[in-house]
């Protein structure tokens, strides 16, 4: 997974908080995402909670800014210094690694319950990367232990495979399932899920992903002309505009709990 992080990090530290006009530091977008994971907490009160890929730390202050992990550890995961380095409450600490290399016993002792925290992670990690990396997490969680995600997944194949195709052309490896496919992956994996809910779409512009991927406008451009060619404009997910494109990501929020091995 590093190696799909490494081409973002021109984005990570200050600049981070303004990407896609400030949707991952915004509270009013988080908030779909922090009251789930608070009503999960509050019927079932961990010791540790656990931002997994939580770059700055937003989403754990949020939940301490609202009091929900009073009497918690709270760990942000992360395998980006510069991220790591903006996280402002001193009561968050600190993993600089990767997801692949993280291990349960680097945030907890033997006898601590963990909940598990992430957003907008597993499409870093590609189609044949996504089934590894939740097996690997479900083995650091414990039977009974929750992970909330909010990941991006679509309703329609068809709605996916515009998206995938899009990313594709930028030369990303990342990858987005169908709600039912991700739901499948998690199952097989040994979570099991328990909710599901809407969280708001990320809009994507062509000249802010420019910056993103180190693209240029005629690049972009013939991006936009073979993903319309390929899927014309699709409703609420690709839009075309006179110098480039307009998209939207679509996100779901899981509410999961790991099963008996």
């Amino acid at each position: 997974m590093q190696d799909f992080i490494g081409i973002e990090k021109t984005v990570h530290g200050r600049l981070w908080n303004a990407v896609h006009g400030g949707y991952f530091s915004d509270p009013a977008i988080a908030r779909p995402l922090v009251e789930t994971a608070a009503g999960v907490l509050t019927r079932s009160p961990a010791d540790v909670v656990v931002d997994l890929g939580g770059g700055t730390g937003f989403l754990l202050s949020q939940l301490a800014s609202h009091g929900i992990t009073a009497g918690m550890a709270m760990v942000n995961v992360d395998g980006s210094d510069a991220q790591l380095a903006l996280t402002e409450r001193k009561d968050i600490s600190h993993l600089c690694v990767s997801l692949a290399d993280f291990r349960r016993g680097a945030v907890a002792a033997g006898n601590e319950r963990c909940f598990f925290l992430m957003r907008s992670v597993f499409h870093y990690v590609g189609e044949d990367g996504l089934s590894p990396l939740l097996r690997h997490l479900r083995d650091q969680a414990e039977e009974g232990e929750f992970f909330v995600h909010q990941t991006a997944s679509f309703d329609s194949e068809q709605d996916a495979a515009c998206l995938n195709a899009l990313y594709r052309r930028m030369h990303t490896h990342k990858w987005y399932a169908t709600v039912s496919e991700m739901k499948g992956r998690l199952a097989e994996s040994g979570w099991r899920v328990v909710a599901t809910a809407a969280a708001p779409a990320l809009p994507l512009t062509s000249e802010e992903l420019i910056r993103r991927y180190g693209l240029d406008v005629g690049e972009i451009r013939r991006v936009r002309d073979a993903v319309a060619a390929e899927f014309g404009e699709r409703d609420n997910v690709f839009a075309l505009t006179p110098s480039g494109f307009e998209a939207k990501l679509h996100y779901r929020i899981y509410t999961c709990v790991a099963q008996a091995s």
